[in-house]
């Protein structure tokens, strides 16, 4: 009987956790004129969740994440996150490749070393996901996001769309592909200078009002060591990314990755590309 117990338990649980080291070559997301700047990035994650069934097609899953990043390159951009997440998914019909919905919604605290990027996110998304065949599988998803700051100019909302397609090619080698758009606020920073109009970016022209960025004053900050303006400006952005991941063991999995985004609105357009490896385990 123990056994049995603990073998349902086993069953109904799931957790991972992964660390990550990423090199980003426009961290300040801005324009080569505005002050482009280059990191190396570590992320630390955990999770876990239960599974509760509620009827035959239907699963109520919930846990929690723990996630801490660390900007190696600009210590000012350390943070700790932490919360639950509640979902509920439902199976359309039996067997490994009836295509699944999840709902899911989720809450966390953001602890930030620089305390004006403090405070509380929120995400709801909605995913749909098929496998076709025994070694690929589509997914589909959107999602809403809304963080609440300290500081307004660090307060933002976005919704996105993104595709991902996942294939195996033998036991050991796995690969994917996405594709990705987002639209809403994003965070920019632009070098700044001391002018007779006060701190404005690298370039402005008071009498003309030229060279103006983002929408509004922006807020001087010290993220960089030189001085910035930290802007939110309202964009879309467009990502396509690719990731190799070599299994290392039964449950644990190498992953190379490789995303490059393009940010863009009427005022600026600008480029980002991440290089990462890692590695995942799941429990």
């Amino acid at each position: 009987m123990a056994a049995l117990v603990l073998g349902s338990a086993r069953v109904l649980w799931a957790a991972d956790a992964s660390a990550l080291v990423a090199w980003q070559d426009n961290v300040t997301n801005t324009t080569g004129d505005g002050g482009r700047l280059a990191a190396w990035m570590l992320a630390v994650k955990g999770a876990e969740e239960w599974r509760q069934p509620l009827a035959r097609d239907d699963a109520l899953y919930y846990g929690g994440n723990l996630a801490a990043d660390a900007c190696l390159s600009y210590p000012r951009l350390d943070d700790l996150t932490a919360g639950p997440t509640l979902a509920l998914v439902h199976k359309f019909g039996l067997g490994a490749y009836a295509p699944l919905v999840r709902l899911e919604t989720a809450v966390a605290g953001i602890a930030a070393r620089q305390s004006m990027r403090s405070g509380w996110n929120g995400r709801v998304t909605l995913e749909w996901s098929r496998r076709f065949t025994e070694a690929l599988q589509l997914a589909l998803d959107g999602d809403w996001v809304r963080t609440d700051a300290h500081t307004d100019v660090f307060s933002t909302t976005t919704g996105g769309l993104t595709a991902e397609a996942t294939y195996d090619f033998t036991d050991v080698w796995r690969a994917k592909v996405h594709f990705g758009w987002c639209n809403g606020d994003v965070v920019s920073y632009y070098r700044a200078v001391w002018t007779a109009w006060g701190w404005q970016p690298a370039g402005y022209d008071g009498a003309s009002g030229s060279y103006r960025y983002g929408s509004g004053d922006g807020r001087l900050v010290d993220t960089f060591g030189d001085p910035y303006l930290a802007y939110r400006v309202r964009a879309h952005t467009w990502s396509v990314g690719a990731a190799l991941s070599p299994a290392v063991g039964p449950n644990t999995a190498l992953v190379l990755s490789y995303e490059w985004s393009q940010t863009e609105n009427v005022d600026v357009r600008y480029r980002n590309q991440v290089v990462s490896a890692g590695v995942v385990h799941r429990y």
